[in-house]
C-alpha cells in the first residue's frame, strides 16, 4: 500500500514539475487585444427582459382553483447568469439558473424542487417567443419530456404554456398556459 501511495505522489509531484514551466508560458503570451468601446453582448441578451419579478393566476386544466405564482428573475455575475425562483400560492416550487452554455451555443437552465426533482433544458429563442426544451427527472430516476413556449408581449405581460408530448416529440399537445404580468 505504502508503495502504491509513494509511486503516485512520484507521479504528482512530476506532473506538477512539468506542468509548471508549460503553465508559466502559456501565462506570458500576449492576450488578444480588444477594443474598449466595443461592447460584448450578453450571452443572455434573449432573456434579459425577464429580470424582475412576475405573478399568474394559473388554473389547473378542469375545475380546480387558481393560484398564485410569482418568478423571480435575478441577473448575476454582470448577467452571464440568471438566478430564478418560483413559488405557488407562498411556497417555493422551484430554484435553478440560466447561464450560456458555450459548448451547446445556447441557454441552458437547470432547476430544481424541494422535493429533489431535476429539471434541465435549453432555451432557443425566436423573435419575441422563446421554446424551452424540457426533461424533469422524477425522485424516482424517471424522465419527463415537456416543452414550454414563452411569447412575450410587451416589456410588462408574457404567456407561457406547457406542452407534453407521448411519441418522442414528433407531435406536443397543450396542458395549459398563463398569462404573467410584471410586479412593480
Amino acid at each position: 500500500m505504502r508503495a502504491f501511495v509513494r509511486r503516485n505522489v512520484v507521479r504528482l509531484l512530476c506532473i506538477a514539475v512539468l506542468a509548471v514551466p508549460v503553465v508559466t508560458a502559456v501565462a506570458q503570451l500576449p492576450m488578444p487585444q480588444t477594443s474598449q468601446n466595443a461592447e460584448t453582448p450578453s450571452p443572455l441578451e434573449s432573456i434579459a427582459w425577464m429580470a424582475g419579478s412576475w405573478v399568474a393566476d394559473a388554473k389547473p386544466p378542469g375545475n380546480g382553483k387558481a393560484s398564485r405564482v410569482l418568478t423571480r428573475f435575478t441577473p448575476q455575475l454582470d448577467g452571464r447568469m440568471m438566478a430564478m425562483e418560483t413559488s405557488v400560492d407562498g411556497q417555493p416550487v422551484y430554484a435553478g439558473m440560466y447561464a450560456y452554455d458555450p459548448a451547446k451555443k445556447t441557454i441552458t437552465f437547470w432547476y430544481v424542487t424541494p422535493s429533489g426533482e431535476s429539471i434541465r433544458g435549453t432555451v432557443m429563442p425566436h423573435a419575441d417567443d422563446q421554446l424551452y426544451d424540457i426533461v424533469m427527472t422524477l425522485v424516482n430516476g424517471i424522465e419527463l419530456h415537456f416543452q414550454t413556449k414563452v411569447h412575450r408581449i410587451d416589456m410588462d405581460h408574457y404567456t407561457w404554456a406547457l406542452f407534453t408530448t407521448i411519441n418522442k416529440g414528433a407531435t406536443w399537445d397543450k396542458l395549459f398556459e398563463v398569462e404573467y404580468h410584471r410586479v412593480p
